[in-house]
């Protein structure tokens, strides 16, 4: 008995026009992907790695001269070869030499105001551009860990050009970050000032993305670091702002920031604070109108600001 087979049925093949949506379907997300994971991340770490003093801030010209300061313009170069450029205050006789190191996409005149403050209670002030910013020579940006190098050499040229025996770092944002490293390595470094630092590369980056992008971090911050890393040549790891504090034992460091700023919120400074074994540690959290703006917590109350500052330098070099 035969069996009769059913005639097969050819299957209908997809269109051209299928064919061609799903090309083009899966050439647009390999494209999404690309941005995402590549175009992105690489295009901020450019931004933040080619980093330089904001236009605003290079349309400003005042020197310590227009207060009625005296000053000399100085010169100096860092152990990796870049320029620094800077302004040099003189101390009253006894007073310490303060340096301060600015923060991203800024110049020496972002600290020249609390400088002048301090100058005229008689302590002394380089204010010097960091590398790629104001007029100081270029190089890759990496957000104080290679910043670092040029509060050494501030402190270097402080200690065998004007002879100076007390100093004290004094740093904003990514310059305060820049102080802690530096003086976490220079013993001759007295005390630190860290006003609205962060705690670490891995922190700020995650943070960042989360405030400005309202995304999780995961992967994209992971792209960021790589990418900035790659550009600036250096180990995020060892960029560590808590570290830093722990290996400053128990020299005197005093922690500030706005009550406000979302950018580098308060429990910051705190956490700053708690790790600091210094029995001669401080904190001041400035609260007040425009301690929401990053890094204005001497703007919203500069005598407090300068009053407690002056107090901690007086307690901190007193032998």
């Amino acid at each position: 008995m035969k069996t009769e087979t059913a005639p097969e049925i050819d299957k209908p093949r997809p269109s051209r026009l299928r064919r061609i949506l799903k090309r083009m379907v899966i050439t647009l997300l390999v494209l999404v992907l690309l941005f995402i994971f590549v175009v992105f991340p690489l295009g901020l770490a450019i931004l933040v790695t080619g980093a330089g003093t904001r236009p605003a801030d290079r349309r400003l010209t005042e020197t310590p001269a227009d207060f009625g300061a005296e000053f000399k313009d100085v010169e100096f170069q860092t152990s990796d070869g870049v320029r620094i450029s800077g302004w040099l205050l003189p101390a009253r006789e006894g007073r310490a030499m303060i340096v301060y190191s600015h923060g991203l996409f800024r110049s020496r005149r972002e600290l020249l105001a609390r400088a002048l403050d301090l100058w005229q209670l008689g302590y002394g002030a380089l204010l010097y551009d960091a590398r790629n910013h104001g007029t100081s020579g270029e190089a890759r940006v990496s957000l104080g860990y290679r910043e670092r190098l040029d509060a050494e050499a501030a402190v270097r040229f402080l200690r065998e050009e004007a002879g100076a025996s007390k100093i004290v770092l004094f740093g904003i944002s990514m310059g305060a970050a820049t102080s802690l490293l530096a003086a976490a390595e220079t013993r001759e470094v007295a005390a630190v000032i860290a006003d609205s630092s962060f705690l670490s590369f891995k922190d700020t980056t995650d943070h960042h993305l989360r405030m400005f992008l309202r995304v999780p971090p995961f992967p994209i911050a992971n792209e960021v670091r790589f990418f900035m890393e790659w550009r600036a040549d250096f180990d995020g790891e060892k960029l560590d702002a808590l570290d830093a504090v722990k290996r400053l034992g128990d020299r005197p460091v005093f922690f500030i920031a706005g009550a406000n700023d979302r950018r580098m919120p308060p429990d910051i400074a705190r956490r700053l604070h708690e790790a600091s074994a210094s029995p001669r540690r401080d904190l001041l959290i400035v609260d007040g109108p425009g301690s929401e703006i990053h890094g204005h917590a001497y703007q919203t109350d500069p005598r407090l600001y300068i009053a407690r500052v002056s107090q901690f330098l007086e307690s901190a070099l007193n032998d």
